[in-house]
């Protein structure tokens, strides 16, 4: 081979490294880029299953102050319920003791 045909022939390997170097330039580029990428998906990600967890935490808390409102509402149910008997009871008495009183008035005025 000519030293003509070798310096072509390390032109054209010259430029064809060159060109190689660049086509790698941009595969890291691109690899970088996409590393970028999953980064923000993670945190994405990370956000969405920390949303989840804290609407989670809040039904569960919904639903036991709901719980906790329904046994409070049977509780004052049974209370207003034993507060009404004792008013039945204590008009009852009273009644009673009206009657006996009336009875004795009676018996003293004969």
């Amino acid at each position: 081979m000519s030293n003509e045909s070798l310096q072509s022939e390390l032109d054209r390997l010259k430029d064809e490294n060159d060109i190689l170097k660049k086509t790698i330039n941009g595969y890291e580029t691109v690899l970088k880029l996409n590393e970028v990428e999953i980064e923000n998906l993670e945190t994405i990600n990370s956000m969405y299953e920390s949303m989840l967890e804290y609407s989670r935490t809040e039904m569960l808390d919904a639903k036991q102050t709901m719980k906790a409102s329904e046994m409070v509402r049977d509780l004052s149910r049974e209370e207003l319920i034993k507060a009404f008997d004792k008013i039945q009871s204590l008009e009852k008495q009273n009644q009673e003791h009206k009657k006996k009183r009336e009875e004795t008035n009676k018996s003293i005025k004969k």
